[in-house]
């Protein structure tokens, strides 16, 4: 550490602003940040040490929300001036944490209606920026338990291997499943590619002994059934809800 970062006991001149905007969060949270901050606070789980004023800066032009941020590829954020490989896979993989810390809460509490597993799946796969193909068992008592990530590709398409479907089937042997995948940036209709892989899938869990409860697709606005051949849940964006409000008037 350079020695003008340092004030005459040696001590970092950072070290009293990291401390104050940890005792900020754990008094009112991130949301009682600004943008700037809430990014500096993240990169502390990055930087043990120093500054990390200016990165946070160059992020934020860079992609202009601390979201943006997270999502980016690895890539991308290597763009920025002062990341380097290892900081632009660390600052990914942040959002794979907060997913692994959700499937978990399924694994301690299984889901007992449709409404809780769609409220699981918008946040868990909505804001995905690439697609996704998940399986969710169901058990005899018809809880929704614990899920598995089959496959994960671009933003256009995510292939999945059957004999994936056939493990995850044999291992937990469940009753019914759900399929579940995103259409990141796009809505939830599915695609004739969607409906190939519906027909197929459900030759495979009819071999396995297993219903194939429904196919789900999560998108911008909404999630499609394929099984119901319809809308289960649309999404408003604040501005058309708003709208819709005023047109009611």
């Amino acid at each position: 550490m350079k020695e003008a970062n340092k004030t005459e006991n040696g001590k970092c001149i950072h070290d009293g602003h990291r401390k104050r905007l940890i005792n900020t969060v754990n008094k009112v949270g991130l949301q009682g940040l600004s943008k700037i901050q809430a990014m500096e606070y993240i990169l502390f789980f990055i930087y043990p040490r120093g500054d990390v004023n200016p990165l946070a800066h160059r992020l934020l032009d860079r992609f202009e929300n601390v979201q943006t941020v997270l999502e980016a590829s690895v890539e991308d954020l290597m763009e920025v001036k002062g990341v380097a490989e290892t900081t632009a896979q660390k600052i990914h993989s942040l959002l794979e944490i907060f997913y692994y810390y959700t499937n978990e809460k399924l694994e301690a509490k299984p889901l007992k209606s449709l409404g809780d597993f769609l409220d699981y799946m918008e946040q868990l796969l909505r804001y995905r920026s690439d697609e996704e193909m998940h399986i969710y068992g169901v058990n005899t008592a018809g809880e929704i338990i614990q899920g598995r990530c089959l496959a994960k590709g671009t933003t256009k398409i995510v292939g999945v291997d059957m004999r994936d479907i056939a493990l995850y089937l044999s291992t937990f042997k469940v009753p019914g499943a759900f399929i579940v995948h995103n259409h990141p940036g796009g809505n939830c209709t599915p695609s004739k590619q969607d409906e190939y892989s519906f027909d197929k899938m459900k030759g495979v869990f009819e071999i396995a002994g297993c219903k194939l409860m429904d196919s789900l697709i999560i998108g911008k606005n909404g999630i499609y059934s394929m099984d119901r051949k319809c809308n289960l849940r649309v999404f408003s964006e604040g501005l058309e809800y708003f709208q819709s409000l005023l047109l009611e008037d």
